[in-house]
């Protein structure tokens, strides 16, 4: 509950708009590369788990046709595409094999059964499971998952941590990496032209990717 108390907060407060130039920056990145492995077009369904107010489903919206949902109200009255749902990520109310691709974004270290919740998106998707989620091995991530307790569990979140998660849920893992230095809604708006000079994949980038197929 307390995870959920602290997003409702945070759609009040820190969240940036989709639009905004270090959020798009840092999605148009992180698109660019799931692009190399994942093809996507005007008829590829995705749904994005935990969507909040809408960094990813804005961007997949304008290149496929996108679903996101969310358990918090508030984030969901934030996103600015049409096909959103309030629901519970432990339990998705969408048949099986729904969705082309199921995609989360930094949803896991929110949740409290980690495996359930892959779990359901394997179980909605035809083809992909996609994770991005923080790499506590960043300076950057590791230091900020310390001051906030709702950010503590990210420590625990190397690459190798994210490939055990999805190989024992019997996902095949296709590509995993980590990427870039852009940090959504911390990075300085003057600083993007410098942070931006290091969106590629390297060890230490704030975000680890896994692109996984049934």
């Amino acid at each position: 509950m307390y995870q959920k108390d602290y997003w409702e907060r945070e759609a009040l407060a820190k969240r940036r708009h989709p639009e905004h130039p270090v959020v798009a920056a840092y999605v148009a990145s992180k698109i660019n590369e799931l692009r190399h492995y994942v093809s996507f077009t005007q008829q590829t369904r995705l749904l994005d788990v935990g969507c909040g107010n809408g960094f990813f489903t804005f961007y997949f919206d304008k290149i496929c046709d996108t679903y996101g949902v969310d358990y918090s109200e508030k984030m969901l009255q934030m996103n600015p595409i049409k096909k959103t749902f309030l629901m519970d990520t432990n339990n998705l109310q969408f048949e099986d094999n729904s969705f082309d691709i199921v995609f989360c974004h930094a949803l896991l270290h929110h949740v409290e059964n980690i495996d359930r919740v892959v779990k359901e998106m394997k179980r909605v998707s035809k083809q992909y499971v996609i994770i991005l989620e923080p790499n506590r091995n960043n300076p950057l991530m590791f230091l900020a998952s310390l001051i906030k307790k709702e950010e503590r569990v990210v420590l625990k979140f190397s690459l190798e941590y994210l490939r055990k998660i999805v190989s024992k849920n019997d996902l095949h893992i296709v590509k995993s990496f980590s990427h870039g230095m852009i940090v959504p809604n911390m990075t300085p708006t003057f600083l993007l032209p410098l942070v931006g000079l290091f969106n590629f994949k390297q060890p230490l980038g704030v975000t680890n990717f896994i692109i996984a197929k049934k």
